[in-house]
């Protein structure tokens, strides 16, 4: 009669202690791949809007009044409007400036830099309904989306949000889309900021 061999008490803790040490490791990793697939995601989006309102200008010789417009005209698919980040995926009670799910039911999570009294201040825009050229052109900011750093979205940010630490996703008029320093004061914004 054969005996089988069992594990000890011993041999199962070290197992366990070797799984965990690794998922320690391995978790920090994921959780990075995932941030970064989500910013690419994001980054996708930002192009797909740069390309809409390049056909909408096309179309109509001026930028649309907001990004919801696009969903309605240009863009085939509303979710291009929303960012992977957004913990409540658009549906915000929005302001001018990122207009949440005030137009569009499925919510917009990007913030249209033509709206924003702001940059009606410092001159990058026009107030609508003529947005006007740009103030750097194919530089100017057109959208922007704050989500890879901020977590809940408040309407009263008018200006810089206070405590903001990291990278903004900006488009620009000219479909392309960089990064900018959410600490950086928004008066002294110059394309040379673009990373």
């Amino acid at each position: 009669m054969s005996r089988r061999r069992a594990f000890t008490l011993v041999e199962l803790l070290t197992v366990v202690a070797i799984l965990s040490l690794l998922a320690a490791i391995l978790f920090p990793v994921f959780s990075a791949v995932r941030a970064a697939a989500r910013r690419a995601a994001c980054m996708s989006n930002l192009r797909q809007i740069g390309m809409a309102v390049a056909l909408y200008r096309q179309d109509y010789e001026a930028l649309p009044p907001r990004l919801s417009t696009l969903a309605r005209m240009v863009i085939g698919d509303p979710r291009v409007l929303v960012c992977p980040e957004d913990p409540k995926r658009g549906i915000h009670e929005g302001t001018d400036r990122m207009e949440g799910a005030n137009f569009l039911s499925s919510g917009v999570s990007y913030d249209y830099v033509p709206r924003w009294g702001v940059a009606h201040e410092l001159g990058w825009w026009r107030p609508p309904p003529d947005f006007g050229a740009g103030r750097w052109e194919e530089l100017t900011p057109l959208a922007d989306c704050q989500w890879h750093w901020a977590r809940a979205f408040h309407t009263n940010w008018s200006r810089d949000a206070k405590g903001a630490r990291g990278w903004q996703l900006v488009l620009t008029l000219g479909g392309a889309v960089r990064k900018l320093r959410v600490e950086d004061p928004v008066e002294e914004f110059t394309p040379e900021r673009y990373r």
